[in-house]
């Protein structure tokens, strides 16, 4: 289990938490997380930093839908 794994918080409660942080698409600037935090329109997404596409807490979410395997 990484370290990441270790500290996941449910998705509700960290999404809920950015949620003040968020914004839509447009708005994004590189290096700011492109995870959809929320379910209806406007979409918002996580825009927390991060130097890939997604910060560590949706990366290791994403790895976990994966089944851990993440490619390249």
């Amino acid at each position: 289990m990484t370290r990441l794994e270790r500290e996941f918080v449910p998705g509700t409660q960290y999404d809920a938490e950015r949620l003040p942080f968020a914004k839509r698409l447009e708005e994004l600037l590189p290096g700011e997380c492109i995870w959809p935090i929320n379910s209806g329109g406007p979409y918002l997404f996580c825009a927390a930093k991060t130097k890939g596409k997604y910060c560590p807490h949706h990366k290791a979410r994403l790895l976990q839908k994966k089944g851990g395997h993440e490619d390249g």
